[in-house]
């Protein structure tokens, strides 16, 4: 099951978050390279891991996190507007039914895994829960024929760039209940994914 961890909820959550900080820098930090996002040697963070974030994170059933992603809404200041504006061609999406999607994670034994096709499901699943129309995001365009493969619905919203010696591609996730199924289909899972923290989102 996908957990959903935020402001109203993330204090019953330190432990999963603790150890979602440090999938991340080893992905992040120590695979990829991203230097730049080092904190403190363990966990990964940026400005953008605050209150306003909503993170799905998959674990097994030791609570040891396989993988994950942070939304972030795009009413506020975000990695798009702040980061990458230039991926953009036109105007960037602003609205309170678009989040951004970023650092989706995954550990490197669970890519492909169960986990890793309940993370794509929980993308839309959480979407129509939430009334979402869908989510922008930067992405490697090696992922865009893998994603649409899988069912997805992604409309570029500008052409290729090299960001730090990487191609990189802003897109739009369009979220569905057509989607859903063609995901859901993919991905051989026809249960929810998500656990009974979404009925308890944004209480505070």
């Amino acid at each position: 099951m996908i957990t959903v961890v935020h402001h109203g909820n993330r204090n019953h959550f330190d432990e999963l978050m603790d150890r979602q900080f440090r999938l991340r820098h080893e992905v992040f930090v120590r695979e990829r390279g991203w230097t730049d996002l080092e904190v403190d040697g363990i966990h990964e963070k940026d400005q953008y891991d605050n209150e306003a974030a909503t993170y799905l994170i998959a674990a097994d059933e030791r609570n040891a996190v396989a993988g994950g992603f942070r939304l972030y809404p795009t009413t506020l200041p975000h990695m798009l507007t702040e980061q990458f504006p230039a991926l953009v061609d036109g105007a960037i999406p602003q609205r309170s039914d678009v989040l951004e999607l970023t650092r989706f994670a995954m550990r490197r034994s669970e890519r492909r895994s169960r986990h890793y096709f309940e993370l794509l499901v929980a993308i839309q699943e959480y979407g129509l829960a939430e009334g979402l129309s869908g989510y922008s995001s930067v992405i490697s365009p090696l992922r865009l024929p893998i994603l649409q493969g899988f069912g997805f619905d992604i409309e570029p919203l500008g052409l290729p760039q090299l960001i730090q010696g990487e191609a990189a591609i802003a897109v739009f996730f369009a979220v569905s209940e057509e989607a859903l199924s063609r995901v859901r289909k993919a991905s051989f899972i026809d249960a929810s994914v998500l656990d009974t923290a979404i009925a308890q989102r944004r209480t505070a």
